[in-house]
């Protein structure tokens, strides 16, 4: 055989393989996979209403509390989700028992858990529209699901 075909073919040879590891390389460290990979997390297209009326139409149960203190995290969708210990002082709707409840504050999903800040950390009188989720209580979605409620103000809906 020529040697400088021999050559040739080998130079060859090492650029094919150069070029296929420069690609490999690309794939992996971007996270491009050829083999679909499981996620576990979900992005939530949250509903917004328009209208307290439609909070309270569309929760599984709706109260009148003070979250107290923080007890713990629950898992939600593939997120953490902060849960509290709220006083009930009013339920409006539902099976929620009055006094200390365990309700988690639902996460934003696709991004920061909580970029506002978890909404039931305030420590103040507010109104919870809930939904049950796993065999515990959620706010309805992260936005919508608590609103202020200061003593002696009249309710934003109705409730008949």
């Amino acid at each position: 055989m020529d040697s400088r075909k021999s050559g040739h073919y080998g130079l060859s040879m090492w650029r094919l393989g150069a070029v296929s590891m420069v690609g490999v390389s690309t794939l992996l460290l971007s996270g491009c996979w050829l083999v679909p990979v499981a996620r576990t997390e979900v992005c939530a297209d949250w509903v917004r209403f328009d209208t307290m009326q439609q909070r309270y139409d569309h929760s599984g149960a709706v109260a009148v509390g003070t979250s107290v203190k923080r007890d713990g995290e629950v898992r939600i969708y593939g997120y953490q989700a902060n849960v509290h210990i709220v006083e009930v002082q009013q339920v409006l709707k539902g099976k929620l028992g009055q006094g200390s409840a365990r309700i988690a504050s639902m996460p934003v999903t696709c991004g920061e858990t909580y970029p506002d800040g978890d909404p039931l950390d305030n420590g103040d009188r507010q109104l919870f529209f809930l939904t049950e989720l796993n065999d515990g209580w959620f706010t309805m979605s992260p936005g919508q699901g608590s609103a202020p409620f200061p003593d002696g103000a009249a309710l934003p809906f109705g409730t008949g």
